[in-house]
């Protein structure tokens, strides 16, 4: 994958509003004003959210009579998550190498 286009994708989630809006759409299809209940933004500042995240290809949309709907593609956050897990195991200075669960792991306890 080209590296503009997880700049793309990093960009849309880097946003709280963009990620709950992934949130949402994660459970199932839902229209803009569905998608508008939550938060205390206007409709035209939810689909200027909208288009962030179809640009980057986190969500697609259909229309169906005067609705259209919006649902969350999977597939760009499969690429990321590929693209991460190249850094799963970290080498520190001293030569350790660490797995990103063991600190996950560390911090629990």
């Amino acid at each position: 994958m080209r590296h503009d286009r997880h700049d793309g994708i990093f960009r849309a989630v880097a946003d709280p509003t963009r990620r709950s809006i992934l949130e949402r759409l994660q459970q199932r299809e839902l229209t803009v004003l569905e998608l508008c209940e939550p938060f205390r933004i206007t409709q035209p500042s939810l689909s200027k959210h909208l288009a962030v995240l179809r640009r980057s290809g986190l969500i697609v949309a259909r229309r169906s009579g005067r609705h259209r709907y919006y649902r969350l593609d999977p597939k760009p956050l499969e690429q990321i998550a590929a693209w991460a897990a190249q850094f799963r195991d970290v080498r520190d200075r001293s030569g350790h190498v660490w797995r990103l669960s063991q600190i996950n792991q560390r911090k629990d306890t």
